[in-house]
């Protein structure tokens, strides 16, 4: 059995998206001052980094990350390789020709690349997923959806006034999971594997923090 880390680790100054905090992480104590043990204190926006997307993000009342049930978080994932630029929307055909279909329950991965470019200048201009294929993958059963980039929808700098997030809205809206900032997807890609995401079980938290892991 190997283990692939698809989570990025966390440290200050990570990329984000422009409205969320910056990512704070100070040493409440430390031996080297002579104290008896080392102890940091993180600030760390739910949103920021590596993690699952609930419901209640986009729905007024809908689940919370801590209310959700531990299988929703260990799954078979399809993994499926989109060669999409920047602006560009990932299709139905493009996820198809990528990977192996998913089956009901399953997660799909999206590989793009951009996973690649995390903490470079190009990281926030990325390929999104298409409003169609966001509304194929709930008539196919995803459990959820993830990629390498900051969001399945368009990026920040390429939204009109009142943009609306219609990913988010539709596959959250219909219990459809987010996974954002994924990272190493092209070494399980085109393939169908075990994977482990669990986030942290923040109470009524809008998403969790989550270390995901492919068992290959």
């Amino acid at each position: 059995m190997t283990l692939v880390d698809l989570s990025h680790p966390i440290w200050p100054g990570m990329p984000k998206i422009p409205v969320l905090p910056d990512v704070e992480l100070d040493a409440v104590s430390r031996i080297s001052a002579g104290a008896p043990m080392n102890i940091s204190a993180l600030r760390l926006a739910l949103h920021v980094g590596t993690h699952i997307d609930a419901p209640s993000h986009v729905v007024d009342g809908g689940a919370s990350i801590d209310e959700l049930p531990l299988d929703r978080f260990d799954r078979h994932a399809v993994v499926t390789s989109v060669r999409r630029g920047p602006g560009e929307e990932i299709t139905v055909a493009d996820i198809l020709d990528g990977g192996p279909a998913p089956q009901p329950g399953d997660f799909l991965l999206l590989h793009t690349g951009w996973g690649e470019k995390f903490g470079s200048a190009g990281y926030d201009d990325f390929p999104s997923l298409s409003p169609d294929a966001a509304d194929w993958a709930v008539r196919e059963g995803v459990s959820l959806v993830g990629s390498d980039t900051l969001t399945p929808d368009l990026p920040v700098s390429r939204r009109d006034t009142g943009f609306t997030f219609p990913v988010h809205r539709t596959l959250l809206g219909n219990d459809v999971l987010i996974g954002e900032n994924l990272r190493n997807l092209g070494a399980v890609a085109g393939r169908r594997v075990h994977v482990h995401a669990l986030p942290l079980a923040v109470h009524r938290g809008d998403a969790g923090p989550s270390r995901i892991v492919a068992d290959v």
